[in-house]
């Protein structure tokens, strides 16, 4: 599991000078420093360091190689500290396990360790109780109010995630204003509760525009959070819709919108276990039968009779491969973890590959028992894949099927999850959420 570590960044005189203008221009700065690693799902907090003081904070990204054995550390959303801090200050006030190893990397420069980055943080924050908005991300405050969570609370926020991480990645753009959330006080009502005030809306402007859409009605009725992901060409609007508190409730759902080809996809997410096959090895698989599962695919069984229905498609934006907008994702039991904007491994089935793989002998076990596993399921959709056919509408509602969804999205609200609905608009439209002039043709 990716994790957020620290990296002190050493710059001489003149590299501090540039690094000083960049900041001033809002520009990305980057230094050739010796080869590490890190992954880039997880946050990189720098601390740049001058003449043995720390004067900047910056989010930081490992690059590509810049010579043997060098690579490019990319800075980012720096912030100067209200005054240098010297580095003696600093090691001063951390416990004597972390010192040796922070000095050193203090000196020399490089990756700190889990620990000495966590106490470089608590260090900092203490110095200058104004340091940084970065830092506080990474105090042991938030992690404790973290950790105050209840277990269900957690995995519930984890699914959560996971399905606002997919959204993003569908629509193609970057995940990284997630790595932004921060604990609320109290339980959270959903996962876009610990986003910023900036990106999060809490008021029936955002949904108003939406309302034009089969079936978002309902969400007058129904607690929901809103949150606006933007980058320069692109615009995402991500609704939780949730009837039930955080720890009552039984998993999320993805619906995802793509206003350009009128098309949508469902996601139903479940959690294999991890259990001994037999061989004593731990492999995860879903068990069947699964009494929960069984009553969901009923529903989209009986929406599917009425998408069927609709008259057949005859524009080439409206074709897609399979007339079913149905996908599972078998995924390990998740466990909540705000820094890693990894999306988690896991199986995309389309429903109808389901329900012949439900049936297949080759998913039972040597007692009679059915568990569907990496290695018997025979062919599946990863991450990528799944983005890749979601993206660009090769699977989904023809745009006639789409108008009839309001039952559907009602009856996955009513089943006590948190609905994680996602609308991309058009190009043309991307001045509001989505454009109800374009949508009403779909009504």
């Amino acid at each position: 599991m990716a994790k957020a570590s620290g990296y002190a960044a050493l710059l001489s005189k003149d590299r501090l000078t540039v690094f000083l203008a960049c900041v001033e221009e809002e520009q990305c700065f980057a230094e050739p420093v010796p080869d590490f690693q890190h992954s880039r799902n997880a946050p990189l907090v720098c601390f740049v360091v001058s003449g043995r003081k720390v004067t900047h904070i910056a989010l930081g990204r490992r690059g590509t190689g810049a010579g043997t054995g060098l690579r490019r550390l990319n800075f980012d959303k720096s912030e100067k500290l209200p005054a240098p801090l010297s580095v003696v200050q600093i090691l001063k006030l951390l416990p004597k396990r972390n010192k040796a190893s922070v000095e050193k990397r203090f000196a020399s420069g490089g990756l700190l360790t889990e620990k000495g980055f966590a106490a470089v943080v608590e260090a900092v924050r203490q110095l200058a109780l104004q340091s940084s908005a970065i830092l506080d991300r990474y105090s042991s405050e938030r992690v404790a109010r973290v950790g105050r969570l209840s277990p269900k609370a957690r995995e519930n926020l984890a699914y959560q995630k996971e399905a606002v991480l997919t959204a993003l990645s569908i629509a193609g753009m970057g995940r990284n204003p997630v790595q932004e959330w921060a604990p609320p006080d109290g339980t959270p009502v959903s996962f876009l509760d610990g986003l910023p005030s900036a990106r999060l809306r809490e008021d029936p402007m955002v949904v108003h525009d939406l309302m034009h859409l089969p079936g978002f009605d309902i969400l007058k009725t129904l607690p929901y959070n809103a949150a606006v992901f933007e980058s320069d060409s692109e615009r995402l609007t991500v609704i939780l819709a949730n009837r039930l508190p955080l720890e009552k409730q039984t998993g999320t759902d993805l619906i995802y919108y793509n206003e350009t080809f009128q098309s949508f996809v469902m996601v139903q997410y479940k959690a294999m276990e991890r259990e001994d096959d037999g061989d004593g090895n731990m492999n995860a698989g879903f068990r069947l039968p699964n009494t929960q599962l069984a009553e969901e695919i009923e529903r989209m069984d009986a929406l599917l009779v009425e998408l069927k229905a609709c008259a057949a498609n005859t524009a080439h934006e409206g074709f897609r491969l399979t007339d079913n907008p149905f996908f599972l994702k078998l995924c390990p039991r998740l466990v909540f973890n705000p820094d890693d904007i990894g999306l988690v491994p896991g199986m995309y089935l389309p429903l109808d590959y389901w329900k012949i793989l439900e049936q297949h002998p080759g998913i039972k076990g040597p007692r009679g028992g059915r568990r569907v596993t990496y290695e018997n399921v025979g062919r599946h959709f990863d991450n990528s894949a799944f983005t890749t056919v979601v993206a660009k509408a090769w699977v989904g509602t023809t745009p006639s099927q789409s108008a009839v969804l309001a039952s559907a999205i009602r009856q996955t609200l009513q089943t006590g999850k948190a609905v994680a609905i996602a609308v991309k608009p058009k190009k043309q439209d991307r001045g509001s959420a989505v454009s109800p002039t374009n949508l009403n043709e779909i009504i």
